[in-house]
Formats: structure tokens, sequence, C-alpha cells
């Protein structure tokens, strides 16, 4: 008697990924981000993910500064094959030091913001993160009105959460003296 197996999948090189675009495998661009290997439609954005977006986009800029740059919803190159488009990335310098994606080792900090993929951006979008070794991942929950820290990535895990909720600030690892308040960051 043999045993069952559950069919193979096809692991996308990021070198394919952006192969198949190019041929229109897709069709009309939809959007799509590759995590390890896998493609994923992105959902669709409601009103308040559009606005949290803005509005931390907004703050984080304002609290790192002059010398760093705030990519939002653009793709990050990973060495684990894969392209995510983060909802906010920070980086050191401009837009023009960077003729390719920022890969693991430029980014500062990474960030999601959730309302209806929460699961996904605490499981498979956090594992991703921690493997590729960026060093600080933020959740914010717009539905819980709070906003996730992990920091210390080691394997597939972050050592380090911690929860704030909207009445409290959090510090970046690359910015401790900046001050962003989670309120701040929400819609209203």
């Amino acid at each position: 008697m043999s045993a069952t197996k559950d069919p193979a999948t096809w692991h996308w090189t990021r070198e394919t990924y952006h192969h198949a675009v190019e041929m229109g495998l897709f069709g009309e661009t939809p959007r799509l981000e590759l995590i390890r290997g896998e493609i994923y439609l992105k959902m669709p954005m409601n009103r308040p993910h559009a606005t949290a977006v803005s509005k931390t986009e907004k703050v984080v800029a304002s609290a790192f500064g002059e010398g760093y740059y705030i990519f939002s919803q653009l793709p990050i190159r990973l060495s684990t094959d894969g392209e995510p488009e983060p909802d906010l990335t920070v980086v050191a310098g401009e837009p023009d030091n960077y003729t390719e994606h920022p890969t693991e080792q430029d980014v500062l900090l990474v960030m999601e913001i959730s309302d209806s993929t929460l699961a996904f951006d605490q499981g498979l979008k956090s594992e991703t993160y921690a493997l590729a070794g960026i060093a600080e991942y933020w959740v914010l929950d717009i539905n819980a009105r709070t906003l996730e820290v992990r920091r210390e990535p080691h394997g597939k895990t972050y050592r380090s959460t911690r929860l704030y909720d909207e009445t409290e600030s959090a510090s970046p690892l690359a910015k401790p003296e900046a001050q962003i308040s989670v309120a701040a960051l929400l819609p209203k």
C-alpha cells in the first residue's frame, strides 16, 4: 500500500515572478505580492485602512526626520524568495539611494496595517520578516486599536512582542528618542 501525498506546489523565485509579470501572465497587473516563493493576491483597501496608511506614513516620517525614507506599499526584496509589499517600510537615506528595491539589510522598520488580514499579518508575514532578520516589525490593528511591536527575530519568530493601546506611544529601535503615538496612527 502506498502512502498518499499532497500535490507539489510551484516555488516562485523573484526572477520567475518578475518574468511572469512582464509576460502578462497575471493579466492586468493585479495587486500581488511574492512571499517565500508563493504569490498572494492583496486585499482591496477599504477607507479605514487607507486612512491609517496615510496617517502612519506622515507620523512615522515626522518621527524619523531627515536621513530616513518611508516606502509606502512598495516591494522589499528578501533573500527568502520574497518581495512583499508592506504598508510601510523605513530605510536610511533618500529614494535615489535605491536603484533597486530595498533588501532586508536596508530595512529599519517594517509595518503592516491590519483590519481584515490580522491573522495573515501576525502569522505568515511575521514569520517572513523574522526569517529575513528584520529587526523590528509593527502591526497596527485598526479594529482593536492597538499596535503590536515585535523585535529580536529568531528563526520564524520574534523573541519580543509588546502590545500598545491607543493611549500609549512606542519608540522604534532605529530612532529610540522618537515617540510615536498609537492614537495618531489610527483612523477616528
